[in-house]
């Protein structure tokens, strides 16, 4: 039988080829913002939520790191791990699967007060001010202490991580298209079982999928790679940004739930 020619996903892969050829970019400028400039970019009803958190955790360097979204999105982020993870109890370094541009870094590194690796696939996608996502988390990790940013397919990691954050992964191809990466990225299970492998023993792995359909298949593919988890339920913030609600999971090495 001949194979089928997908033109869509060639035009994908075209595309990947040639963002992944040209990596250069220009310098990501950052201003640094005070504390209250940040706040006044949300909403009057999210701001006792944002200093509530401001009060308990160190959020000093944010004015250097943070602009708008990347200050909601660090916010959203944080309030989620105190919220449904609780006290870090993990020996640093912790990794973020698929950590975009870095922008949500900070509410990271806030959190464990430890040092983070962030690794993102599609790292050299460009902005229309001819930066790429590569240059923005670096630039913020260099202002973080222990931090940084890695330009890598998380398969090609080697390492040994306390606490794992993976915020969306591809299950189905939708999102994998919607995002214009090749069908062949589009392997859930087994980027699932090589986190796990990066997991020190003790080591937790904290899993955000939106919807109900993804949450429905993250649990088979938990149950696949013969991981027990522990379903969060519906991931509720008032700092989220996001209109699709969220479920979450929580599994950790050599320990059952």
């Amino acid at each position: 039988m001949t194979p089928h020619f997908d033109l869509n996903d060639w035009g994908r892969e075209a595309a990947w080829q040639l963002r992944n050829a040209f990596p250069w970019s220009l310098p990501a400028l950052r201003r640094s913002r005070s504390w209250p400039t940040l706040l006044r970019t949300l909403p009057p009803a999210l701001r006792p939520a944002a200093e509530a958190l401001a009060s308990r955790y160190d959020l000093s360097r944010w004015g250097q790191v943070c602009d708008a979204q990347g200050f909601r999105e660090s916010l959203y982020v944080l309030d989620v791990l105190d919220r449904y993870v609780g006290t870090p109890s993990h020996a640093a370094p912790a990794l973020d699967i698929g950590c975009k541009n870095g922008g949500y870094l900070p509410g990271l590194q806030a959190w464990s007060g430890g040092a983070w690796d962030g690794v993102e696939l599609d790292a050299h996608r460009r902005y229309w001010t001819l930066t790429t996502r590569r240059a923005h988390g670096e630039s913020i990790a260099r202002s973080l202490p222990g931090c940084r940013y890695l330009a890598s397919d998380v398969r090609d990691l080697r390492g040994s991580y306390g606490f794992i954050t993976w915020f969306l992964p591809f299950l189905h191809e939708a999102p994998l298209q919607a995002w214009g990466l090749p069908r062949r990225f589009l392997t859930p299970l087994a980027l699932l079982e090589h986190a796990w492998t990066l997991l020190t023993p003790g080591g937790r792995l904290l899993v955000i999928n939106q919807g109900e359909r993804e949450a429905e298949l993250q649990k088979q593919f938990f149950q696949q790679a013969r991981m027990t988890a522990q379903s969060l339920g519906r991931v509720e913030s008032p700092l989220s940004p996001f209109q699709r609600p969220r479920f979450g999971w929580l599994a950790q090495q050599d320990s059952e739930f």
